[in-house]
């Protein structure tokens, strides 16, 4: 386990982030169930763990892919075998890669054994149990033992049809079923028109929509009937022979916090044009409603940005007030329980918080001068790791974080940019 002590410093400089997994998963997926050779641009070394789970999952499926500087070129997977033994996929420990590759599987009808670190395996599929009876399928799940890898068996076959899945825990479940369902068979193995409906509220509808965007750029048709009622043609056109993944949001809002919390960073190749298909690219509207020194107490509706309700906390402690973060229920679900973790880390740095009695409802007090001087657990959790680093600059002593590994499931850069930035971590 990794420890860096990070101290009180003031960042400024350029920065690039690293490209948007949720752009990149699905790009990936899209590219490794279609027709013909597809470059995907984007992508400079270091690949995350993220990444590389989607592309082991992709490359179980049968597809080829190939890294030529800051571009993955996919072959896609040639038909399925029926007779296919089950292959094994290691996920790491990468909610949206499982979540969006079980479909994949089922609708080629290949038994995958995904291989993934215990905190994933605590993470929910219950979305895919209706669906997995539905099918006759069978989906085992072994948790982790002696050390080893926690593991989840996936059989069955999925035919073009009539579905429906539970959009209130997470989109990613709903876009691996719209991804696949472009792609079914019917028990003839032809290509067959589906229908898939969303039920419940639907949550970080953005990144459902982002889904969507993609899949008519990679030629799969589909329209929405009414809300959350998705009708699928096959696809019948190649695959475009290139497509792009931008740069993440998420990871640009941990920068563009600190900028608001004293620091001066330029992050470049930053996109938030009409194209832009990240919901967190709204850190930039929720940072200009708190304005700049002294920063105004918010209200911010987190349901569709929850990855960044944590680093918007730390920044809600800099502001004149009581700032509320509503919606903030599924940070309990994530790489840790992120809720709880942020108003205890928020405790320790010495900030006033509250949660409602639902979860749902995060209260924080500023402006406060932060407190250093202890040791914190990542958790497992690289934004933990990324929000304690952007808390210690602005705090009286230092803050030790150990565990700080597992910032490579998003951004293995991390500590390289925030050491260039002037950042101590040591």
């Amino acid at each position: 386990m990794a420890s860096i002590t990070f101290s009180p410093a003031q960042l400024s400089g350029s920065a690039m982030v690293p490209p948007a997994k949720s752009e990149a998963h699905r790009a990936l997926l899209l590219a490794a169930l279609g027709q013909g050779e597809c470059r995907l641009n984007g992508f400079p070394p270091p690949l995350c763990d993220d990444n590389r789970a989607m592309i082991n999952g992709i490359t179980a499926l049968g597809a080829a892919v190939r890294h030529e500087g800051s571009t993955l070129i996919v072959t896609p997977a040639p038909a399925p075998r029926k007779d296919a033994p089950m292959v094994d996929c290691h996920v790491h420990a990468c909610a949206a890669a499982l979540r969006m590759l079980i479909p994949a599987f089922l609708v080629r009808g290949q038994a995958v054994r995904f291989l993934m670190e215990p905190a994933l395996f605590r993470r929910p599929l219950d979305a895919f149990e209706p669906l997995i009876e539905k099918l006759g399928a069978t989906m085992v799940r072994t948790p982790a033992q002696d050390g080893g890898m926690a593991t989840v068996e996936i059989s069955g076959f999925m035919p073009a049809g009539q579905y429906e899945i539970d959009g209130s825990r997470s989109s990613q479940f709903a876009s691996g079923m719209l991804i696949a369902l472009a792609h079914a068979v019917d028990e003839n193995d032809l290509p067959a028109p589906s229908e898939l409906a969303v039920t419940g509220p639907i949550v970080s509808r953005p990144y459902l929509d982002m889904t969507l965007k993609l899949m008519q750029h990679f030629h799969a048709p589909y329209t929405e009937a009414s809300e959350g009622l998705f009708q699928l043609s096959p696809v019948c056109e190649a695959s475009p022979s290139e497509a792009s993944v931008t740069s993440d949001w998420s990871q640009a809002a941990v920068l563009l916090c600190i900028n608001a919390m004293g620091g001066n960073i330029a992050v470049e190749g930053l996109s938030r044009d009409e194209n832009c298909l990240q919901g967190d690219s709204r850190i930039v509207d929720e940072l200009a409603r708190m304005g700049a020194s002294p920063l105004k107490a918010v209200e911010i509706d987190c349901t569709d940005i929850p990855d960044i309700a944590p680093i918007l906390a730390l920044t809600c402690t800099q502001a004149q007030g009581m700032s509320t973060l509503q919606g903030v229920s599924r940070l309990r679900i994530k790489e840790s329980d992120r809720l709880k973790a942020t108003q205890e880390l928020l405790s320790q740095l010495g900030a006033t918080t509250e949660v409602s009695a639902d979860s749902d409802t995060l209260r924080v007090w500023g402006p406060v001068k932060l407190h250093g001087g202890f040791d914190a657990e990542a958790r497992s959790d690289h934004r933990l790791v990324m929000f304690l680093a952007a808390a210690a600059l602005i705090s009286d002593a230092p803050i030790t974080v150990h565990g700080v590994e597992c910032l490579n499931k998003s951004w293995p850069g991390f500590l390289a940019t925030y050491r260039a930035l002037g950042g101590k971590a040591e």
